[in-house]
């Protein structure tokens, strides 16, 4: 696989790992919203900013997991993703 590749591999996986680990804890905090809820709530509120920043905690198990296993392209995606979904949380919080 080339070196592009791996690394928007990685991107990918770190941004949707985030997102994915946000919904779970949605969810469970939650349980009487829906996924249609947490899409409105992710569009319209404030409450997301503190979900996706406990999220990334996941971005940096598969960091360094991706790293064990000499991923080191993949692992820069992840950190990549990890950045990007740092300053989507900034832009949520201050804006």
């Amino acid at each position: 696989m080339s070196d592009k590749k791996q690394f928007y591999m990685g991107l990918s996986i770190g941004i949707l790992t985030a997102f994915v680990i946000s919904l779970i804890v949605f969810l469970t905090s939650n349980p009487g919203f829906s996924v249609a809820d947490y899409f409105n709530i992710f569009v319209n509120g404030k409450i997301l900013s503190p979900i996706l920043s406990i999220a990334l905690v996941g971005n940096l198990g598969l960091f360094f997991l991706f790293l064990k296993f000499d991923k080191d392209l993949i692992s820069k995606g992840i950190l990549a993703a990890t950045m990007v979904v740092g300053l989507l949380i900034f832009i949520m919080k201050f804006l």
